[in-house]
């Protein structure tokens, strides 16, 4: 096996091999012994227009046969990367103006501390770098993205500069708030964490606090009520800036353009990847703020040079892609579509709650939903995994994360893919509920 398969134990890998996927259609993958399957989590959470959209395929096309590559280096550029650069920054939410582009998530939330040093840097305030990340926090694998993300095992091994990074408690209301405690009550507690913390290290060593609007591959945490608001008052009160981490939730995963709008978060900084191309071009994005970008700019001008770009950022291929991608999203009126499924979806988990006491906790917000199951014996496989597993040889792929199923399904779904969904779900809790699951697995 020549491949390195990423997030694998990789000698399990070698003696269990992966499931090879060779086509898709819609929603549906195929894997080489022709099992066809419901991708309930849109790949990575990024195939968001199916894996067979022939307008994305087209656009692609056509932009490798006019320019197949060109860069944004030394005073060059694409006028298609341009394009997409104006759109981008046209939809974005209030004060964002200008974006830098990159191949991957990983890298836009690089490029964004990497911004937080310089801009800080040109305003005098050489000490003001360390970042705030939650606990639960997914932000990458590169060097400060894993170390911003909070799983052990992005950490082990690698010997990541833990120092610049401060972490403040996950917003899991379900997991972590007091017995009586009200929403509201818990976003105020931890506000008042969080502003006991930066007292403590001190505010002028802290240049950003970033954050998913709702935490997806830590669990799926939409934020408590009021949870935004305090957090930006505490951030504005010692001038430290806030990084709104759209890579899962931009694009319309949560009923909205951005969760940035939903949350009224107004971010300095904000990264997107993933649904900006929905998967079929590896593209991101670092937005900045007007304020943020002419400070940067001035100080580049004092420099010389702003030394930091990628080959591939602003791939015309890709540009002309997500292009594309920002079109459909308009004609899908992605937000009155996943208003309905979302719906539908939020009804049906209702329903499994009832039918199974195993069910511990649903959270969803859009598209975006984590269904939390009570724990297991700690004995084998996890009830999660277990109901996971059983979905899989049904045809319906999920993730698991801890002992909750995320649950993201292709924006282009329909009705059908949403009770297949639920019809996969329910079969599984049945066969968990009776003891019968652990047999298969």
């Amino acid at each position: 096996m020549s491949l390195v398969y990423p997030f694998n134990d990789l000698r399990a890998i070698e003696e269990n091999a992966p499931t090879i996927m060779t086509e898709g259609k819609g929603a549906y993958v195929t894997d080489t012994n022709g099992k066809t399957y419901l991708d309930a989590v849109s790949g990575l959470w990024c195939a968001s227009l199916g894996f067979d959209n022939e307008a994305l395929i087209r656009a692609g096309e056509q932009q490798l046969r006019k320019l197949p590559y060109y860069h944004s280096f030394l005073g060059r550029g694409v006028d298609v990367t341009e394009e997409l650069a104006q759109q981008l920054t046209a939809l974005a939410p209030d004060p964002l103006s200008h974006v830098f582009f990159g191949c991957s998530g990983s890298e836009a939330v690089d490029t964004a501390v990497k911004f937080v040093w310089y801009y800080n840097n040109a305003k005098g305030r050489p000490r003001k770098k360390r970042i705030i990340a939650r606990e639960g926090a997914y932000h990458g694998s590169g060097i400060m993205s894993a170390t911003l993300t909070a799983m052990a095992y992005c950490h082990d091994g690698f010997d990541l500069p833990h120092a610049m990074v401060l972490r403040t408690r996950c917003p899991s209301f379900f997991d972590e708030a007091a017995p009586g405690e009200s929403e509201i009550e818990f976003s105020k507690r931890l506000a008042r964490e969080l502003d006991a913390l930066i007292t403590r290290e001190g505010a002028d060593t802290i240049g950003a606090f970033i954050g998913e609007p709702v935490i997806g591959s830590g669990g799926i945490y939409p934020p408590p009520e009021g949870y935004w608001a305090e957090i930006k008052a505490v951030l504005a009160k010692h001038d430290i800036l806030l990084i709104a981490d759209e890579i899962i939730t931009g694009f319309g995963r949560t009923g909205r353009r951005f969760a940035s709008d939903l949350y009224d978060l107004e971010p300095d900084m904000m990264t997107v990847a993933k649904q900006l191309s929905g998967a079929y071009f590896p593209i991101s994005g670092t937005l900045v703020s007007a304020e943020i970008h002419d400070t940067i700019a001035d100080y580049s001008r004092e420099l010389g040079v702003l030394g930091h770009g990628f080959t591939y950022g602003g791939h015309p291929v890709g540009a002309a892609i997500a292009l594309e991608a920002l079109r459909q999203y308009d004609e899908l009126d992605t937000e009155t579509r996943v208003a309905a499924l979302s719906e539908q979806l939020a009804a049906g988990l209702a329903g499994l709650r009832r039918q199974s006491n195993r069910v511990a906790d649903v959270r969803q917000v859009g598209l975006m939903v984590g269904m939390q199951l009570l724990a297991g014996d700690g004995e084998g496989p996890s009830p999660a995994a277990q109901v996971a597993r059983h979905c899989e040889e049904n045809g319906v792929l999920f993730r698991v994360i801890n002992n909750t199923i995320a649950i993201s399904p292709p924006l282009i779904s329909g009705p059908e893919e949403i009770d297949a969904i639920l019809n996969a779900l329910s079969a599984a809790l049945v066969e968990l509920e009776t003891g019968a699951i652990a047999e298969m697995v």
